[in-house]
């Protein structure tokens, strides 16, 4: 009896390490909005760190919402740019397993507001970035 109650509760902290690490740089994805790609294009972090020579950032969120059993969980981030800067590119990087749905207002101007919205019972872990050309 005593085996089995540690046993028990060994796998029970191993599940909640495996729910409380993040993930690493390959288990995410990140897809692009930009003018050539104006509904998005998916590809790894790596393919993006190389993709992303001559852009400035202007401004970076990072969230991590858990699951709720069959709902939808979201995000929004607003962001205004001071004027005359224009919004060339968002990226919205999320885990491989959960690729949530994104909506955005149009590239071009110095608002954007985003949302992200994950699959229904599972939960956000993302990165919202907006950049301009440098």
């Amino acid at each position: 009896m005593r085996s089995f109650i540690i046993i028990t509760v060994l796998s029970a902290l191993v599940a909640c390490y495996g729910a409380a690490v993040l993930p690493s740089e390959e288990e995410m994805v990140t897809i692009i909005y930009d003018d050539k790609s104006p509904n998005g294009i998916i590809m790894s972090r790596a393919d993006f760190s190389a993709r992303s020579q001559g852009w400035v950032l202007l401004s970076e969120a990072n969230d991590l919402i858990p699951a709720v059993e069959g709902q939808e969980q979201s995000i929004r981030m607003v962001y205004r740019a001071q004027r005359g800067v224009k919004i060339n590119m968002l990226s919205v990087s999320a885990r491989l397993s959960g690729i949530p749905e994104v909506n955005n207002t149009p590239l071009g101007r110095n608002y954007i507001d985003v949302k992200v919205t994950s699959r229904p019972g599972l939960g956000l872990n993302s990165t919202i970035s907006v950049y301009r050309w440098d």
